[in-house]
């Protein structure tokens, strides 16, 4: 049975080569197609030109173009591309006639690369009025699943690589998004060379965790005409929840980065990401320009939504921290905002979508090992909690996490704060252990009191840690030679049996006090809910 999983696995991953093979030659032909003297390719010369994109950027994104429905097809079986591996690729479907067609005929082509230079798809756009779908992107393939694409991600990767050959490890300043390839391009165009897009769909915690590896600062560029507040804010929230610093650029009514940076030039565009709003401030200021804040009863509803929006942040610190700006647009006393605040019933955490949900890797974890997951997790997500513990003596059995806690303590040494995408630029994470790949992808559970559960794991580790010194003395002492040897071996496996009873000790008094801690909002959930009932 074994033997015939390996084999399903090995045929899986030919077949997905053999598609990813037939993908970059379609880029190829698409791409050398922009020469030809044909109809469609004037029509995508015509195109390009009109949005001013130069040869350097086309070429920098490998730009094409589908000439009819039989070209593509016909290369790609005179190349000795099967037909199924063909249609498994999603380049092509079958006619009427049983024929092969390209599925992308007729369009500008833009090829969609992960951060490896792998081609795993297309986007396709109407070069002439039809009554089809401007943009068309490939369909759900073995290598493509559009809700993790990011368009650009390839080229982050090669400026991360580039600022890594000149010595610095410290992740990319701020990612930009924008909502089209065309956005993309121009962006890069006028030097904004760490923009992407996701590929026509809802943002994820898929694309989320993928944007992390290279920056934890993102900003949303949005078009003047979206009406997308909705989908802004849920992309807000899940950026936020990756550990992601999130910012909100808005440009005028009418206008889209490609038309914004050709009529006012890039420093016009360099003042208004300067100017990015941070992601709660701005939903708070969309809600202020919902509604007529003159009248009082529409300004009671913005204090309403207001509040519900600072609800669902993590502490009631980081909750205070926006009444201020709540204030600021309906004058209602920080007091009176506190109250009402702590009076509405605690928002439900999100429920997991389907693109939410990432099988992840099995490994099988004891205690210790989910302690110093936590550890890690913890620095590198910078959490408040972690600033004041001492971690000069922690110690990791893994690989992949030895590797993460040498850059921590290397970045700590330098002043610099150790985070994820900095972890990305000085290893190739991918390369390690499964362990490390957890640590970077951690999910924190809630928590009331999460700096007592990262005193427990360091303690936990240091006790991993005492427990080896000792069992290393004891075999020590079991093979001594001499009495002396025998009695400092002995000395030291009593020293490291009071050290372990110390650890136990300290570790029973953190119990305690979260259970102390725990009992105590219990009790005041209990009396809050008596008050309510009156």
């Amino acid at each position: 049975k074994e033997e015939c999983n390996l084999a399903e696995i090995e045929a899986h991953k030919k077949h997905k080569q053999q598609i990813l093979d037939c993908l970059k030659l379609a880029a190829k032909y698409y791409f050398y197609n922009m020469r030809s003297n044909s109809r469609q390719a004037l029509l995508a010369r015509e195109y390009v030109e009109k949005r001013q994109l130069e040869q350097a950027t086309i070429t920098r994104f490998g730009v094409g173009c589908s000439l009819d429905y039989s070209s593509l097809p016909k290369y790609l079986l005179s190349k000795g591309v099967s037909e199924q591996v063909i249609l498994d690729s999603g380049m092509a479907f079958r006619n009427s006639n049983g024929e092969l067609s390209d599925f992308f005929a007729k369009r500008l082509m833009f090829p969609i690369i992960d951060k490896d230079g792998a081609v795993i798809g297309f986007s396709g756009r109407l070069l002439e009025k039809k009554d089809l779908a401007k943009y068309k992107n490939t369909s759900a393939t073995p290598v493509f699943n559009k809700s993790e694409v990011i368009f650009g991600i390839n080229l982050l990767k090669k400026f991360r690589e580039e600022r890594r050959s000149k010595g610095d490890y410290n992740g990319i300043e701020r990612i930009i998004i924008v909502e089209g390839q065309i956005d993309v391009m121009m962006m890069h165009q006028f030097g904004f060379t760490t923009t992407v897009a996701c590929l026509g769909t809802a943002f994820t915690p898929l694309h989320a965790r993928k944007l992390k590896q290279f920056s934890e600062n993102v900003t949303l560029l949005l078009d003047g005409d979206s009406a997308g507040q909705k989908a802004t804010n849920k992309s807000i929230d899940i950026l936020r929840r990756s550990g992601i610093n999130v910012t909100v650029a808005h440009l005028p009514e009418g206008l889209d980065p490609d038309e914004f940076l050709r009529t006012y030039g890039k420093e016009a565009m360099e003042k208004l990401l300067d100017g990015a709003v941070e992601g709660i401030k701005f939903k708070i200021q969309a809600l202020a320009e919902k509604y007529n804040l003159s009248e009082p009863s529409e300004c009671a509803r913005f204090v309403h939504e207001s509040l519900l929006v600072l609800k669902g942040l993590d502490s009631q610190t980081e909750q205070d921290s926006y009444l201020p700006v709540v204030h600021s647009f309906s004058s209602t006393p920080i007091e009176v905002l506190r109250m009402e605040l702590s009076s509405l019933k605690d928002e439900p955490k999100p429920s997991a979508d389907e693109n939410e949900i990432v099988q992840p890797e099995t490994v099988k974890k004891d205690g210790y090992i989910l302690a110093d997951l936590f550890i890690l997790a913890s620095i590198l997500n910078h959490k408040a909690y972690t600033k004041d513990t001492d971690i000069s003596e922690l110690e990791f059995g893994d690989e992949g996490l030895i590797k993460c806690f040498e850059y921590i303590k290397n970045s700590l040494d330098s002043g610099i704060i150790p985070t994820i995408s900095g972890l990305y630029s000085a290893i190739d994470v991918d390369s390690f252990t499964m362990l490390l790949r957890e640590v970077v992808r951690y999910e924190f559970l809630p928590d009331p009191f999460p700096e007592l559960t990262f005193a427990s794991c360091v303690l936990r580790n240091k006790e991993r840690a005492i427990k080896k010194q000792k069992d290393e003395a004891q075999q020590r002492c079991s093979k001594a030679t001499t009495s002396a040897e025998r009695e400092q071996q002995m000395r030291r496996v009593i020293e490291l049996t009071k050290k372990l009873e110390e650890n136990k000790n300290e570790l029973e008094e953190l119990s305690s006090a979260y259970s102390l801690k725990r009992q105590g909002i219990s009790k005041q959930t209990k009396k809050r809910k008596e008050n309510a009932n009156g």
